[in-house]
C-alpha cells in the first residue's frame, strides 16, 4: 500500500512543486542524486571509479513532449561520454527510450539512440536503455534488437524481474546479442501484468538471475538484497562463471556499505549515478523501493 502511494505521489505535479520548493526535502533527495549538472554527475563518478567501480551516468528525465526536448537530451547524453572519454572514467550511460523521444516521434527516438549508440561504441562503453512501465517494454526490447541488428553491440537494456513477460525477454534479448541489467521494478503495474508480492518479485530475480549467469551475455545484477547478491555469488560459482564476466549493480547512495564490501571482496560494481534538475519521480521510486527513507522524506516535508 504504502510503495503504491508514494508511486502515485511521483506522478503529482501538485506534490512536485511542494518538494522542490523546499531546500528541506531537496536535502533528502541528495542522498540519491549527483546534482542538477552534468559537471556534479562526473564529480561523483570520480570519486567512485577512483574506489574501484565503474558508473553508469543517467540524465534524469522522461517522457518529453517535443521533438527538440528529445534532442536537448541527447545532446546532454553524448556529453557526458565524451567528458567520460576524455577523462578516461570507466562510465557508461543509462537513457529512458521516452527522454529519447518514444512517445513523441519513434523514428526519432532511434536515431538519437543511434547516435548515442555509435558515440559509446568509439569509447568502448556501454549503452543501457531503461525500462519504463509496461506500456513500453515491448517498444523499449524491439529498439535494442534493432540497433544491435544495426551493429551497435554496446545496447543492452534494463529487464524487471516483476513483469510476468521477463524470461521470455531474458531470452530474445541475449539471442539478439544483448548485455542486460537485472532489476526487480519500480512502477506500479497490474497484477495481469507483473508480481506485486515481495516473495514473488524476489523469486523471480533469483531465477532470472541464474538464467543469465547460465547463458547472459555479461550480465548486470542490480539488487541491493544481500540475501539474492549471496545466492549469485553462489550460482556463479557453481557455475565456473569468471568474476569479470558479470557485474553487480547498485544505486548511489544506496547502501553504500555493502557497495565497499563488494569492491573490497574483489566483485565487479557499477553504480549507477544520476543528475539533473529533473529528480522528483526518479527520487519517489527510490522512496518507494525503501520504505526506511520515507521518514527522513516526511520530517524534511514538514520542515522539521
Amino acid at each position: 500500500m504504502l510503495r503504491a502511494t508514494l508511486l502515485r505521489a511521483g506522478a503529482s505535479p501538485v506534490l512536485q512543486r511542494e518538494v522542490l520548493r523546499r531546500s528541506a526535502t531537496r536535502r533528502v533527495a541528495e542522498r540519491f542524486i549527483a546534482g542538477d549538472t552534468l559537471d556534479d554527475g562526473l564529480a561523483v563518478a570520480r570519486s567512485l571509479v577512483r574506489a574501484g567501480a565503474s558508473v553508469t551516468l543517467d540524465y534524469l528525465g522522461e517522457d518529453v513532449t517535443t521533438a527538440e526536448a528529445a534532442r536537448g537530451a541527447a545532446r546532454v547524453v553524448l556529453a557526458a561520454l565524451e567528458r567520460a572519454g576524455v577523462e578516461g572514467l570507466h562510465a557508461g550511460v543509462s537513457v529512458k527510450p521516452t527522454q529519447m523521444g518514444l512517445r513523441v516521434d519513434p523514428d526519432l527516438c532511434r536515431a538519437l539512440l543511434a547516435d548515442v549508440a555509435a558515440a559509446a561504441g568509439d569509447l568502448d562503453a556501454h549503452v543501457t536503455l531503461d525500462m519504463e512501465g509496461s506500456d513500453v517494454t515491448e517498444p523499449t526490447v524491439a529498439l535494442v534488437e534493432r540497433l544491435q541488428a544495426d551493429g551497435h553491440g554496446a545496447v543492452g537494456c534494463a529487464v524487471q524481474a516483476y513483469l510476468r513477460r521477463t524470461p521470455a525477454d531474458l531470452r530474445r534479448l541475449t539471442a539478439a546479442g544483448a548485455s542486460l541489467r537485472l532489476c526487480k521494478g519500480a512502477y506500479a503495474e497490474p497484477r495481469d501484468v507483473a508480481y506485486r508480492t515481495r516473495a514473488a518479485v524476489d523469486a523471480s530475480f533469483a531465477a532470472c538471475a541464474d538464467w543469465l549467469l547460465a547463458h547472459g551475455v555479461y550480465p548486470r545484477l542490480a539488487t541491493h538484497d544481500h540475501r539474492l547478491i549471496a545466492r549469485a555469488k553462489d550460482t556463479a560459482a557453481r557455475l565456473g562463471r569468471a568474476r569479470d564476466s558479470f557485474e553487480f549493480q547498485m544505486l548511489y547512495g544506496v547502501r553504500p556499505a555493502l557497495q565497499q564490501a563488494l569492491l573490497r571482496d574483489g566483485w565487479r560494481l557499477c553504480v549507477y549515478v544520476p543528475f539533473g534538475d529533473q529528480w522528483y519521480p526518479y527520487f519517489m521510486r527510490r522512496l518507494a523501493e525503501r520504505p526506511a527513507n520515507v521518514g527522513f522524506f516526511i520530517r524534511a516535508l514538514r520542515g522539521t
